[in-house]
């Protein structure tokens, strides 16, 4: 069996870096979804585009739900 090494620090931190992007533009996404900016455009199916988003946003609710219920708490 291998053990793998941990990565070198600067490639953690373009990881960590990229993931951050990621998330931020997902935010953006989630919340020009909230807000309806997408709607009215019938060309690029803004309907759709908005009942996926609060799809998305659901879930991802739903998740961090699930990921805290099953962590221990200190006052139980």
């Amino acid at each position: 069996m291998t053990v793998r090494s941990p990565l070198p620090t600067p490639v953690r931190a373009v990881l960590r870096l990229l993931t951050a992007v990621v998330w931020t533009v997902l935010g953006l996404l989630a919340y020009f979804v909230c807000q309806g900016m997408f709607g009215g455009y019938a060309r690029i199916h803004s309907q759709l585009l908005t009942t996926l988003g609060m799809i998305a946003i659901a879930l991802t609710g739903g998740i961090a739900w699930i990921v805290d219920e099953r962590r221990p708490h200190d006052d139980e």
